[in-house]
Order: C-alpha cells, then structure tokens, then sequence
C-alpha cells in the first residue's frame, strides 16, 4: 500500500511540474508567435487602425495606404509596429499562459472532467484570458493605438504614458476605453481561442478511435489560425470599434463625442446605420487571416521545439 501511495504521489507530482512547465512555456511560445506575426503584417496593422481611427477619409484600402506611403514613406507603413511588438509579446503571452491556467482550473471542476476541458470550459476560459491579457496590458494598447493613427503625437511608450497621465490623469492609462476594451474581449478572444481549440479537438478525433488521437502539424494550423481570428473578428468587431474611436477621441484634432462604448455604438448606429459599426471590418480580416495564421503556426512550432505537445 505504501509503494502504491508513493508512486501516486510521484505521478501527481509529475502531473503538477508538467502543468507548471506547460504554462510558462506556453507563455513564451504565445509571446515569441505574436511579436513574429505582428511584425510580418505590420502595413496591414497599420492600414486597419487607420481606417477605424478615421471612418470616411479613405475611400477605399488602396487609397489609404497610398496615402500613408506618400506622406510617411514605407517606414510609415510600420509605424507603431516596435511598440506594436512591445504591447503584443506580453499580451499574447499572459493571453496563452491564462489560457491554459484557465483550462486546466476549470478541467478540475464540474464544467469538466479529469482535468480534461469540457466545451463550455473551455469557452469560459478563452474569454477570462480575454479579460485578463487586455486588463493587465492596457497601457501599452493605449499609447500603441494613438502612436499609430496620430504619428508624432508621442516620442515612445514612455513619452506616451507620461503625456496621458500629465493631461487626463494616471486613471486614463486603464481606464480610457477599457470597458470597451473588454466588451472587445470577451467574443473576440473568447471566440477565437475557442474555436481553435475546438477545431483541432475536431481535427486530433475526426475518425479515429478513443485514445488514439491524431497528432496535429504546425502546418494544420495555419489555416484554422486564420479561421479562428477571422470569426472572432467578425463577432466582436462593432465592439473594437466603438473601443478605438474611443482611445483616439481628442487626439490629433479628432474631437470628443463618446462618454462611453454604448453611447459611441449608438450614436454610430443613428448617424450610419448599423453598417457604420463594421466600418473597415474588410481591412480587418485581410490583416487577421495571414496573422492568425502566422502566429498560431509560429507558437505551435516554438512549442514543439519546447518540447510540448499541440492540442486543443
């Protein structure tokens, strides 16, 4: 009996550092992924914070990246993109390590079983890590958005905090916007996470008998990567709207009409119909079909190099 404790106790213990070791790797792989994807789409970035901080200016994509190559150069088209980088790395890697914090705590309670995720955990979990990754990074999304579609407004990030806590108080740095931020969150993080994870489920499963799951490629997830950012896009776009023209208002001449996300989406709603709240969604999804792609791909190989395995 005492053998048979012992090897139990060692089996939980193994079970303990291997979750531990998952998380923090996992945070290095969602960081390392998201700083590589960014900087490999950055004009598409840019093209898409312009279009949402300034709807009706562009007559069209093309026009508003001529205009930004014109007058900025090609530097212009990655502007932002360093403190872009400096926002996403830690953001994406509390998003993965929450991630998995959040599955494996929920896996050990009735919304799963045996450690192992049921759906509705795991939609649960994708949004915490949603709320959190945003809550806890917001600062860095602040100045980024306003460096990006205002150049020149702030000489770096810490110009930048400096400036916005001297005229709108330190509060502004977390709470400009955030409630948007998260009402953002929760279907876009929620829905993306969720639904990557549910389809390489789908994809480990799909004709296969139990305990014998199909391993899943890097490659695999390159186009579930896109798929999973482009739904979540298009569920939670009216809301990152309403959160970008919120951040921006007052900055570079644009003036201060919202108090708040749900007077910004109805006010949008009464002056250009609901239509006007999935302005440049188009720009949207041309940028997050090759990011998500990129950084999912980029996090599962990093993983594999880590030595870690790649489920849902």
């Amino acid at each position: 009996v005492p053998t048979i404790a012992r090897t139990r106790h060692t089996h939980r213990s193994h079970e303990m550092a291997t979750k531990k070791k998952a998380g923090w790797e996992s945070a290095v792989a969602g960081g390392l992924g998201a700083a590589f994807s960014r900087t490999c789409i950055a004009p598409l970035e840019r093209l898409r914070m312009q279009m949402i901080a300034d709807p009706g200016k562009y007559p069209s994509m093309w026009a508003c990246i001529s205009d930004i190559y014109k007058t900025e150069g090609v530097q212009g088209l990655w502007r932002g993109n360093s403190i872009n980088v400096y926002r996403i790395a830690p953001q994406s890697a509390i998003g993965f390590f929450c991630k998995d914090f959040y599955k494996v705590k929920f896996g050990e309670t009735p919304l799963g079983t045996n450690g192992k995720p049921s759906v509705l955990s795991l939609a649960v979990s994708s949004a915490a890590s949603g709320i959190t990754m945003m809550t806890l990074t917001y600062p860095l999304d602040l100045v980024r958005t306003r460096m990006t579609t205002t150049p020149g407004v702030y000489k770096g990030l810490i110009d930048g905090c400096q400036k916005i806590a001297a005229a709108e108080g330190y509060k502004a740095l977390f709470t400009k916007g955030l409630t948007a931020a998260n009402m953002f969150a929760v279907p876009y993080y929620g829905t993306s996470f969720f639904v990557l994870d549910m389809m390489k489920r789908k994809y480990a499963t799909y004709g296969r008998a139990p305990g014998n799951e199909r391993r899943i490629s890097p490659l695999a997830s390159l186009p579930m990567g896109a798929a999973a950012n482009m739904i979540g896009c298009a569920v939670a776009f009216p809301f990152q709207t309403a959160w970008k023209r919120i951040q921006v208002q007052g900055i570079g001449g644009r003036p201060i009409k919202y108090t708040g996300p749900i007077q910004c989406i109805t006010d949008i709603i009464a002056k250009d119909g609901v239509g006007g709240l999935f302005n440049g969604l188009r720009a949207n999804l041309i940028k997050l079909a090759p990011t998500g792609a990129i950084q999912f791909w980029a996090v599962d190989q990093i993983k594999i190099w880590m030595g870690l395995s790649i489920r849902g």
